[in-house]
């Protein structure tokens, strides 16, 4: 009689030890999925589009982390120079800007944090004095 009282309390004891396990794992995923954000990055040049990526990052990323991820990129002295390719022309004045939702950037890539469903645009643009 004993014998069945024991086996029955380690089978309870085994069955809430592993519904409590599962709900945590739960917890942890959900988490996990609050900590990303959703962005797109496009690129172009002047009016011409050169490509369009979305991208995962994590809640706090900096604009370049994003880019970089996106695409091949090279920077000289704190500034995108060269993305996918597509080099900044000194001679002609054109430069890599970019945008966030439609509005001018007011922070460099390096300090700029995303935001969920942020639009980023690069645009390789002529830049006037």
């Amino acid at each position: 009689m004993l014998k069945k009282y024991s086996v029955t309390l380690l089978v309870l004891l085994n069955m809430l030890f592993a519904t409590g396990c599962s709900r945590q794992n739960n917890n942890l995923k959900q988490v996990k999925k609050n900590d990303t954000v959703r962005v797109t990055y496009q690129l172009k040049s002047g009016r011409r589009s050169l490509g369009t990526k979305n991208v995962q990052l994590k809640k706090g990323t900096k604009v370049d982390t994003g880019l970089k991820k996106a695409w091949p990129t090279k920077e000289h002295k704190g500034m995108i120079t060269e993305i996918n390719g597509h080099k900044q022309n000194d001679k002609k004045q054109k430069y890599w800007m970019y945008t966030i939702n439609g509005k001018k950037a007011s922070k460099g890539v390096k300090q700029q944090n995303v935001k969920d469903k942020n639009k980023i645009v690069f645009t390789l643009q002529k830049v006037s004095e």
